[in-house]
């Protein structure tokens, strides 16, 4: 019997060893659950911090091109006005010309001053 035993005894102390096996691989599966976890939160920070810095970049550049383009119609609306005071200069002595010959006329056909008709 004694034999029986010892075989009885070595079954319990490999199911010992199976279930620490056991435990420690149930222990090593959660360490390496909580690793990928805290991994992957990390990645997931890194990736946020990312998109928000290119997100202000796309911002700053969106920015720079907006005054690009306003600085382009300021000039253009400037250049536009420039343009227009210049004709209208032009034509304002063409006004005063006008004026001036009309009021020669009047006062050609009317004669000197001081006599009456």
């Amino acid at each position: 019997m004694a034999g029986t035993e010892d075989f009885l005894q070595q079954i319990r102390e490999a199911e010992e060893r199976a279930e620490k096996i056991k435990q420690e691989a149930q222990a090593r599966a959660r360490e390496i659950v909580l690793q990928a976890r805290r991994e992957a939160q990390g990645l997931l920070a890194r990736a946020k911090n990312e998109a928000q810095l290119q997100g202000e970049k796309l911002a700053e550049e969106a920015e720079a091109q907006a005054r690009l383009e306003a600085e382009g119609v300021r000039r253009r609306g400037e250049e536009q006005a420039q343009s227009e005071r210049e004709r209208a200069q032009a034509r304002f002595d063409e006004a005063v010309k006008f004026v001036l010959e009309r009021l020669l006329r009047l006062d050609l056909k009317a004669g000197p001053p001081g006599k009456g008709p």
